[in-house]
């Protein structure tokens, strides 16, 4: 018995001990007071507390008159200035230790930006663009904190990223402009990293001319060499510069319906001459043969006096180009006083195996069509400063009992720059190729319009033969009807000499002379 009553009184006086605790009261320390030297007491534990303070200490810097509207939020909570200053100080300063500032501080910008964005402030309406306008600055205030707090933590990695960024940007600015120009000490020429554009190259071109007061040739000092060709009677002596390849012959008599490349190293005073000759075939062998083989000069010859000698580059990729330019003559106010260059721009002529940029001027242009001679054509360009060789380049036709035969030649003379062998011979065979490629379309495309403007000229004239037949039958049908009308009339009319099938009457007394 005595047991069961002591536990009955433990639980009772367990029950009564929270009874006893609601009587307990809380004192606020004076010495937490900013004038006793203290920080102001313990801040609130919530997060979203926290925030709000945060809030508060935004609106109250971002207002007209800080000090004023500090004092009137600390007057309307009981505090002093000094103490609301305070809590707002070592709130921020919590924070910051504890590493969640920045991520308030972005949500807090983002929430008053998209607010402003929204109509909450007085100056801005709530239209679609400032709203777009406030989003997009939003997103770039977030963009620049993340940065900056990414700086601070990792300056190096991020160093190497802004660097990567600004490249990024300089070479999608730069690259369909210019094909991003290479600028180094050591440079051979003008070079770019990626194709450069037409528009850009004939600024360039025009630009050379205009700062320099003209052109100015990069081959060697014009000198006369003894000619070496094994077996030439020719005593003439060949004159090195401008115009030096109207006296270089290449052979072409095996020239055949492929391309055929050869290359010569320091003989008859060149330190290197590449070339490449192609067959164009043709037959004599009906009317329409000798039609395609008059088309096919005719292509030719086009192509030469436009100077397209680069449209159809062998290879998936377009890794040479030739462009010919006009440019108003120096000192000359004469608008047909032109003087005549070219750029040719070809992968792996450049600088780190880039696109390099030839600058070319015209040497000279040979013309032979006689009835008793075959058809000649060559022009020349010889190289200018700030190119990557010096030399000539040279490209004719001849034609011959087999046909056409088109050939390029470039001729570095000796103590020029000189281009690897390798790509010299892809250079001459590329334009070989694409001349010969471009009058073969050509011809083909002249051919296709004849037969086209045949087949309409054979429906216009069937056409118009059905339509004048047609014409002659209802004419003639008409006529027949006419007379037959006129018969029945006489026949069944008693007063036919009076009257007339119009149904005007005839003049009295006329008679049968003025009747049908």
């Amino acid at each position: 018995m005595i047991g069961r009553r002591t536990l009955i009184f433990y639980a009772w006086l367990v029950l009564l001990c929270p009874a006893f605790a609601l009587e307990a009261t809380w004192t606020p320390n004076e010495a937490d007071s900013v004038d006793q030297g203290g920080d102001g007491g313990p801040l609130p534990v919530s997060l979203a507390q926290r925030k709000q303070l945060l809030e508060l200490e935004s609106a109250i810097v971002q207002s007209q008159d800080p000090q004023a509207t500090l004092s009137h939020v600390a007057q309307q909570n009981g505090m002093s200035p000094q103490d609301l200053a305070g809590m707002l100080n070592r709130n921020r300063k919590e924070l910051e230790e504890t590493g969640q500032l920045e991520q308030m501080q972005t949500e807090l910008d983002a929430a008053i930006m998209q607010g402003q964005g929204a109509g909450g402030g007085r100056s801005m309406s709530a239209t679609l663009p400032r709203r777009i306008i406030g989003l997009v600055s939003s997103i770039l205030v977030a963009i620049m904190k993340t940065a900056a707090v990414q700086i601070s933590k990792k300056p190096k990695q991020s160093t190497i990223l802004a660097c990567l960024l600004f490249a990024t940007v300089l070479v999608s600015y730069n690259a369909p402009r210019n094909g991003i120009v290479v600028f180094t000490p050591f440079s051979s020429g003008h070079t770019t990293i990626v194709q450069p554009p037409n528009d850009y190259l004939q600024n360039y071109f025009v630009s050379k001319w205009t700062s320099a007061n003209g052109w100015e040739n990069s081959l060697p000092a014009q000198s006369k060499v003894a000619a070496k060709k094994k077996g030439s009677k020719s005593k003439k002596q060949p004159l090195f510069g401008v115009g030096m390849t109207s006296s270089l012959e290449i052979d072409t008599t095996n020239a055949e319906d492929d391309v055929t490349v050869e290359s010569t190293r320091n003989e008859d005073g060149y330190s290197l001459v590449a070339s490449a000759y192609k067959l164009i075939p043709t037959s004599d062998s009906d009317d329409e043969d000798d039609l395609e083989q008059e088309y096919m000069e005719e292509s030719v010859k086009s192509i030469f006096l436009e100077r397209k000698f680069s449209e159809f580059i062998p290879g998936s990729s377009q890794s040479l180009k030739f462009r010919s330019f006009l440019v108003a003559a120096e000192g000359s106010d004469e608008e047909d006083d032109v003087v005549e260059g070219a750029l040719m721009v070809m992968k792996m002529l450049g600088d780190f195996g880039r696109y390099g940029i030839e600058p070319m001027c015209f040497s000279y242009e040979l013309e032979e069509e006689e009835d008793d001679d075959p058809m000649t054509h060559c022009v020349a360009y010889h190289t200018l400063k700030g190119g990557h060789f010096d030399g000539e380049l040279k490209f004719s036709l001849e034609q011959t009992e087999g046909g056409i035969v088109v050939s390029v030649t470039l001729a570095i003379p000796q103590g020029g720059r000189a281009p690897p062998e390798r790509l010299a011979k892809a250079m001459v065979s590329s334009m070989t190729e694409s001349i010969v490629e471009s009058s073969r379309i050509r011809t083909k495309q002249t051919l296709s319009r004849r037969s086209q403007s045949q087949l309409y000229r054979a429906r216009a004239s069937g056409s118009a033969t059905l339509k004048r037949h047609l014409r002659y039958e209802q004419e003639k049908s008409q006529e027949e009807m006419a007379k037959d009308r006129k018969r029945k009339w006489k026949r069944n009319n008693p007063d036919a000499g009076r009257y007339r099938p119009t149904g005007c009457r005839g003049p009295s007394g006329s008679g049968p002379v003025h009747g049908f």
